[in-house]
């Protein structure tokens, strides 16, 4: 039997936010990534969350902003397949600045 050639994949986080007044997505893409692996073989792959994925534009104050809110975070092959979550909460409300 011939050996299997490695698969390409793609992994992709999500956002979700759970108490904003200000979101109008149900959900946001804020990371991607595609692996090489051999087929059976498992492969960690690791993002990193930063304050800005977590911001919105407040127009009326020309800031960026970040809610406390609880967070969903979503991760998986697509956004129809997000097997991966969690619930992140942001304890306080403030500026972003980039």
């Amino acid at each position: 039997m011939p050996a299997r050639a490695p698969a390409t994949k793609s992994v992709q986080m999500y956002v979700q936010h759970l108490g904003s007044a200000a979101r109008t997505s149900q959900i946001e893409l804020k990371g991607f990534e595609r692996v090489h692996i051999e087929p059976g073989a498992e492969k960690n792959v690791v993002f990193e969350l930063k304050p800005h994925d977590l911001a919105y534009w407040d127009p009326a104050a020309h800031v960026w902003r970040v809610e406390k809110e609880p967070v969903r975070i979503l991760a998986g092959g697509s956004s129809a397949e997000l097997p991966v979550q969690a619930i992140l909460r942001i304890e306080t409300t403030g500026e972003y600045k980039p």
